[in-house]
C-alpha cells in the first residue's frame, strides 16, 4: 500500500506527551502514526523508562523503538519553574495534553486543570491512571497487570483448573492506549462544535473492562458468575472454539461461531467419530473435545485443508517467525523496516488501519533522548541559542 501522502490525517495536530511507559505514551505513538506531531517531555539525561527495557540495537532500544515512533523528543525539567513556564509556553498552542502518572502528580507541579484551561480553553487533556481520577480507589498505584485483573478479564483466561494467566503481553497498557487515542479524537470532534477543549479521565482498567461487557449482564440477569474455560468460548450453543495441538507439534484454532457453522462443525466431527450418540447438534463441550483427538491425529496444514474444505473456519497459530515470512502480512504490508539514527534496520507493526486517501506511516523509530530538544524550542517558542546553552548548563533540559 502507498503510504507516499503530503497530507496526514491529523496533520497539524500537535500533541504535548508527558507518558511514562505504555499506556500514555502508547496513545501518542498511535496520534503520531497518522500525521500528528508528537513532542514527548523526557527527564534530562534520564528518559522514558521504557529506554532501558528489553533488548537493543546498537544504540537503539527496540521496544522503546516501537513506542517512541514518530515522536520527537525534547528533554524538558518540568519540576524546576523555568521548565515548567516552557512548558506551560508549549501548551498554549497545543491541541491535546497527554499524561499517564499518579493522580494528583499534576497538580503538584501547578498545572491544575484551571490552570491548564486558562493557558489554552481548547487544549484536550488525556489522563490516565491506575483508576482514574476519582473514586476511593484513585489514589492507588496501577501497572498494567494490576488492571487487567481489576478488570475482570484475567478472570477469563487460563485453564478452569488452574489459576488465571496474564497475556504475555501488555494488553492492558495497550488497550487503554487506543482507547485513550479514540477518546482524544471524540474531543476533537467535538471541538469543532464548540471550540473547547475538555479532559478524559481514563483508568487503566476501563478498556479491559469495556471488552468484558457481557459479564456484567449475565451475571446480574442469571446469578450466574462466568469463569474461566480456557480456549473455550463459556456458552454452549453460542460458539464452539478451541485450540487443539497437531501431530507435527504445531496448534490450530478453530471457530464455529454461527448456528450454520455449528452444524458444519457437527456434521464434520460425527463422519470421523463413528461412536458419537449425542443428539445432534452436540453440545460445543462434546464436538471440541471429539474434533481435538481427531486433529490429534493429522498434520496442521493437512487438518486446516480439511476443514476449510468442510466450510469451518481454522487456523494456524502463528510465531514471529511465521508471521515474518508469510506472503498475506508481507502483502498488507503489515510489518515496516525503518533504519534508527546509527543505520540500524529494525522491523515493527505498521501504522493502522489503513486508510485509502491518509494512510498512517512509520516515519522513523525512536530518537534519541533530547533529540529534538534544540530545535522545537526555538521554532516553537522561539529560544536563542544563548538562552538554550544556559538552560542546558543548568539541567533544565
Amino acid at each position: 500500500m502507498d503510504n507516499q501522502h503530503a497530507v496526514s490525517a491529523l496533520d497539524g495536530l500537535l500533541v504535548v506527551e508527558l507518558g511514562h511507559v505504555l499506556a500514555g505514551p502508547f496513545a501518542a505513538t498511535l496520534l503520531g502514526d497518522f500525521g500528528a506531531e508528537v513532542i514527548k517531555i523526557e527527564r534530562p539525561n534520564v528518559g522514558d523508562g521504557q529506554r532501558t527495557m528489553g533488548p537493543s540495537v546498537g544504540s537503539s532500544p527496540l521496544w522503546f523503538s516501537v513506542l517512541g515512533r514518530n515522536k520527537q523528543s525534547v528533554t524538558l525539567d518540568i519540576k524546576s519553574s523555568e521548565g515548567n513556564e516552557l512548558l506551560c509556553e508549549l501548551l498554549t498552542s497545543a491541541d491535546v495534553l497527554i499524561e499517564n502518572f499518579k493522580p494528583g502528580t499534576l497538580e503538584r507541579l501547578g498545572l491544575t486543570t484551571e490552570v491548564l484551561e486558562a493557558l489554552n480553553p481548547r487544549l484536550i487533556l488525556l489522563r490516565i491512571s491506575g483508576f482514574g481520577q476519582t473514586g476511593p480507589y484513585s489514589s492507588r498505584k496501577g501497572f498494567g497487570k494490576v488492571a487487567e485483573a481489576f478488570s475482570g478479564a484475567t478472570n477469563l483466561t487460563g485453564d478452569p483448573a488452574g489459576i488465571p494467566f496474564h497475556p504475555g503481553y501488555s494488553l492492558g497498557d495497550l488497550t487503554a492506549g487506543m482507547l485513550g487515542a479514540f477518546g482524544i479524537l471524540v474531543a476533537v470532534q467535538e471541538r469543532t462544535r464548540t471550540g473547547k477543549g475538555q479532559i478524559i479521565d481514563l483508568a487503566l482498567y476501563e478498556a479491559l473492562f469495556r471488552m468484558i461487557e457481557w459479564q456484567i449482564p449475565i451475571r446480574v440477569a442469571t446469578g450466574k458468575s462466568v469463569e474461566r474455560t480456557g480456549n473455550k468460548f463459556p456458552f454452549d450453543g453460542a460458539f464452539s472454539t478451541d485450540v487443539y495441538a497437531t501431530a507435527d507439534a504445531q496448534f490450530v484454532a478453530v471457530s464455529a461461531s454461527s448456528p450454520r457453522l455449528i452444524l458444519a462443525l457437527d456434521a464434520f466431527v460425527r463422519e470421523r467419530t463413528p461412536d458419537m450418540t449425542a443428539p445432534s447438534p452436540a453440545p460445543a463441550r462434546v464436538l471440541t473435545d471429539a474434533l481435538g483427538k481427531w486433529i490429534a491425529t493429522r498434520e496442521a496444514l493437512s487438518a486446516i485443508a480439511e476443514l476449510d474444505e468442510a466450510g469451518i473456519i481454522a487456523g494456524l497459530i502463528y510465531t514471529p517467525d511465521l508471521l515474518l515470512k508469510d506472503p498475506h502480512v508481507k502483502a498488507r504490508n503489515n510489518i515496516v523496516v525503518v533504519k534508527d539514527a546509527d543505520g540500524s534496520p529494525i522491523s515493527m507493526p505498521n501504522a493502522m488501519p489503513y486508510l485509502s486517501r491518509t494512510p498512517g506511516e512509520v516515519k522513523w523509530p525512536a530518537p534519541a533522548l533530547g533529540a529534538h530538544t534544540d530545535e522545537v524550542l526555538r521554532r516553537r517558542l522561539h529560544v536563542t541559542e544563548e538562552r538554550l546553552a544556559l538552560l542546558r548548563e543548568q539541567g533544565i533540559i
